[in-house]
């Protein structure tokens, strides 16, 4: 990762572009049960009618668009701040909910870039803490010197006296939830069939009253715009009904149709390798 992070002060960005995608194709047809995933996955997306031809394009892209995002966020050290320039956001619904005074629970998905998502907002100047999975052999230190390049604090998982804390300061915390890690999840409606959402976003909304809401960094292609494109949703309208357990699987549920809305939108940029279909 350094050695790409030297090249990019080197190499103009469109050529680095141009580069990861080459080196994305080549692992699309290297790959093959990371290949055979993503297309399982596009079939219950897209519907198991659709042509092998399209599943395995749409797989391509995904591999190219991989290959995108982790060069762009290699080029974060020699931005810095300048990572704004990188992305486009209408923060209208941020900051209403941010005035409101409880800090916010931003809910995103393995789609886009969205490890460079929370550097974007950091450069922005909003006060983010990301909830970050552990990573072994020493990756997650690496990783999490790039997502703190813009003072984005980074809370791994299992440290819940953190994110409570960062949510009690009224800070936003970034949390990825369309894939369940612990196993203690809730098995949600996925497209045409279930998979296991995890119950943190509405645990932490429902037990500190902080709202959810859900956005994404996904990458765009258009003339003179910025390489990216942010979204993020007005908060939830989601009313308690006193029972503990079933307000958490049904605000939970509510998460997971913002998430598998936003997927449908994005198929080729959703990267969950192992998706846990039921």
């Amino acid at each position: 990762m350094p050695v790409g992070t030297l090249w990019q002060f080197i190499l103009p960005r469109f050529l680095v572009v141009l580069i990861a995608y080459i080196l994305g194709t080549i692992f699309f047809f290297l790959n093959s049960r990371q290949r055979s995933r993503l297309i399982e996955n596009y079939r219950h997306i897209l519907g198991t009618n659709t042509p092998d031809e399209i599943l395995r394009k749409t797989a391509l892209q995904a591999f190219r668009n991989l290959a995108i995002f982790y060069a762009d966020l290699l080029r974060i050290p020699m931005m810095k701040k300048r990572v704004a320039i990188l992305g486009e956001l209408n923060p209208k619904n941020l900051n209403a909910t941010l005035a409101q005074g409880k800090g916010a629970i931003l809910v995103t998905g393995h789609i886009g870039n969205w490890d460079l998502a929370g550097v974007f907002l950091s450069a922005l100047g909003y006060p983010l803490s990301a909830v970050v999975e552990p990573v072994p052999g020493g990756w997650m230190k690496t990783f999490n010197r790039y997502r703190s390049a813009c003072a984005m604090e980074t809370i791994p998982i299992p440290e819940r006296h953190r994110i409570i804390r960062a949510l009690l300061k009224r800070r936003i915390v970034a949390l990825v939830a369309d894939r369940d890690l612990t196993g203690r999840g809730i098995l949600c409606r996925s497209f045409d069939a279930r998979r296991s959402f995890p119950r943190g976003p509405a645990v932490y909304s429902l037990r500190y009253n902080i709202p959810i809401l859900v956005g994404y960094f996904v990458r765009q292609k258009k003339r003179n715009r910025p390489p990216y494109r942010g979204v993020i949703y007005g908060p939830l309208e989601f009313k308690p009904s006193g029972d503990q357990e079933t307000d958490i699987i049904n605000l939970t549920n509510l998460v997971a149709q913002e998430l598998n809305r936003t997927i449908a939108m994005y198929p080729d940029q959703w990267l969950v390798f192992k998706a846990g279909w039921q």
